[in-house]
């Protein structure tokens, strides 16, 4: 009996060992891969977009060229004008039927410039939206590249902070690189005469 107590006790002892050492190992396995301290970046990327040189100079591209197209609008608008104006001089001497005839046509065409005027307002802003994108899709990664060189490995939009430390801010850095590089963008619209034509059929 007394045997069998003393294996029983030589076979605790025996756990014991192997569980305080399973327990080491797995706090040095967990040392080995514990998650790297967080060092934090705020960069602005609204205030970038807003103030940068190549923001502007991108927001005044796709002003003048709307300015170019409300332009042209204007006049095929002045046009028609002009066009009612003559009809109604003329309106005694046609018959009603060919004055309606003529009339209706004009009103379809005013219509159609309303609609390219919409299509063009919509469209400017698809275009300031996609130059936005892929502008902060550059200043995202110039803030990475700052944040890289300063041992920094999170970064935070400052629109998603509450308050913060200013020595974090790294946004006059990253608007200085961005304003380096100068990023260029090609500004165009499509025919709006064939869009405003699809609006009209949907």
């Amino acid at each position: 009996m007394t045997k069998i107590i003393r294996a029983v006790a030589i076979g605790l002892v025996f756990s014991a060992v192997a569980l305080t050492q399973n327990l080491q190992g797995s706090s040095l396995a967990h040392a080995q891969s514990k998650i790297p301290e967080a060092v934090v970046a705020i960069i602005d990327i609204n205030y970038i977009l807003q103030a940068s040189e190549p923001s502007k100079k991108a927001e005044e591209n796709v002003k003048a060229l709307l300015k170019t197209k409300v332009d042209e609008l204007n006049k095929r608008g002045d046009a028609l004008l002009a066009e009612k104006e003559a009809l109604d001089k003329q309106r005694a001497i046609l018959s009603p039927d060919a004055y309606q005839k003529k009339l209706s046509e004009l009103n379809v065409q005013r219509q159609n410039l309303q609609r390219e005027f919409q299509v063009i307002n919509g469209k400017m802003n698809e275009v300031l939206v996609g130059i936005r994108l892929r502008f902060r899709e550059i200043i995202v990664r110039l803030a990475a590249d700052v944040s890289k060189e300063k041992g920094v490995n999170l970064g935070v939009d400052r629109a998603k902070t509450v308050f913060f430390n200013p020595g974090m801010d790294i946004t006059e850095e990253v608007l200085e690189r961005f304003n380096k590089a100068n990023p260029n963008v090609d500004i165009k619209l499509d025919d709006t005469k064939q869009d405003a034509a699809t609006a009209k059929k949907e």
